[in-house]
């Protein structure tokens, strides 16, 4: 079996688009310092394929699916992000307005759209009428563009592209608007196409179009080709996704697109790299095997690195741990802390915990009956909402006896906003 010619070849192919809501936001974008950047949305998101000589290839999908950016990507209309697409042979595309210049007149747009498809002045007087014919425009040939109905630019486009010579036909939907008697006739010569060898590129959303037309199918479905494969294996399956698609509430199916979309704003190139790492692990066992290694040893350089790190932040919360504990046992107040860090330490000495036992009533000995002498500081403190004495006392570590005599309170009741003198024990 003779092998047909490759004439499109789509490598991992990406199209990205800015979501700037104004020119100057692009500008702004260079100085990164300025802002977040402008968002992204990744229209196509690595597709690869390769299409034949004398191959008709639908492409179906639900709008926004990609298809006419990848097409317009196939018909150098515009370039990839990244990836590589291969086009061996010059290309016509028919879409509705595709290439027109509304203000001139259908006659013009002929002799211009030839002029952009390689064929001579010579050429394109030869075949004028035969297009002007074929289009079905009658006297409106001679009138803008700008006038005409959809179906009316869908006949011009495809009757100029029915008289070029390219190797790679692309219509766009084109076929999906106009009266039937039209569209029968292009299907027609579409089919001619094949028969000379031409690669076509066929879109519709017409399931009965899609089985006349194609042998194969190409299911884009948001940014990523879905199946591809022929026509009897790909649109069972996706009329089966449209029947359940329809059947969604208008929440689940905005609810199913904003899934996908977002999936599409936050793609990176990154992502499309781990993707194919991940597809050639499956190809390739040893290469798995391989990769097993290198995460391991990597696994390995990250402990080794991180052990320093883990050591260091231990002892730092075994520190922590053990001055809170400290504190609270030792009743001192974080002033205190910081001023006499050395306390935390000297002040577990057995007189030193017998003393603040005996300070605060916790060694069940009966206090002596005469009480400790105090001489009065110039600091005070002023009561704070919610506050207690016993508070109080804890947070400037004295004790409640030794305030209330200090102030001469006959209880422990304080009210917000009363100012207290703090003593110091001679």
């Amino acid at each position: 079996m003779v092998e047909k010619k490759v004439t499109v070849a789509a490598n991992h192919v990406t199209k990205r688009f800015d979501l700037a809501e104004r020119q100057s936001d692009k500008v702004k974008a260079v100085f990164k310092f300025w802002g977040k950047g402008i968002p992204n949305f990744w229209a196509v998101k690595g597709v690869s394929f390769e299409a034949h000589a004398g191959e008709t290839i639908g492409v179906i999908g639900t709008n926004g699916s990609g298809k006419s950016t990848l097409l317009e990507m196939v018909a150098g209309l515009t370039q990839p992000t990244s990836g590589q697409m291969t086009i061996n042979g010059s290309t016509s595309i028919i879409a509705i307005g595709a290439g027109m210049r509304p203000q001139l007149t259908g006659r013009a747009n002929i002799r211009l759209k030839a002029l952009m498809q390689g064929m001579t002045e010579k050429e394109i007087d030869e075949k004028m009428d035969d297009i002007i014919e074929f289009s079905e425009l009658g006297d409106f040939i001679d009138q803008p563009v700008k006038s005409y109905s959809s179906g009316m630019k869908s006949k011009l486009g495809f009757a100029i592209s029915v008289y070029s010579d390219a190797d790679i036909v692309i219509i766009d939907e084109a076929l999906s608007v106009g009266d039937p008697t039209f569209t029968q006739k292009s299907m027609e010569r579409t089919k001619r196409f094949k028969e000379e060898g031409k690669t076509i590129f066929f879109v519709s959303h017409s399931a009965a179009q899609m089985r006349q037309m194609a042998d194969r199918v190409i299911w884009m479905h948001y940014g990523d080709i879905r199946m591809d494969g022929p026509i009897d294996e790909v649109m069972p399956e996706y009329e089966h996704f449209l029947k359940r698609f329809n059947r969604f509430s208008e929440n689940e199916r905005l609810a199913y697109q904003k899934r996908y979309k977002d999936a599409q704003k936050s793609f990176t190139l990154e992502h499309l790299k781990q993707i194919e790492r991940n597809r050639q692990l499956l190809d390739d066992p040893t290469m798995a095997m391989q990769r097993q290694k290198e995460n391991a040893h990597a696994f390995i350089e990250d402990n080794e690195k991180m052990g320093w790190v883990t050591r260091i932040f231990l002892v730092v919360m075994i520190v922590l741990t053990v001055g809170l504990i400290n504190k609270q046992l030792l009743n001192m107040s974080w002033a205190n802390v910081m001023a006499h860090p050395t306390h935390l330490v000297t002040n577990f000495a057995p007189s030193k915990l017998a003393q603040l036992d005996r300070r605060h009533g916790r060694d069940g000995s009966a206090r002596p009956q005469e009480a400790p002498v105090y001489k009065v500081a110039q600091n005070t403190y002023t009561v704070q909402d919610g506050e207690t004495l016993a508070g109080i006392s804890q947070k400037t570590n004295i004790s409640v006896e030794a305030i209330m005599q200090a102030n001469q309170l006959t209880d422990q009741v304080v009210t917000p906003g009363q100012v207290l003198t703090l003593p110091v024990e001679r």
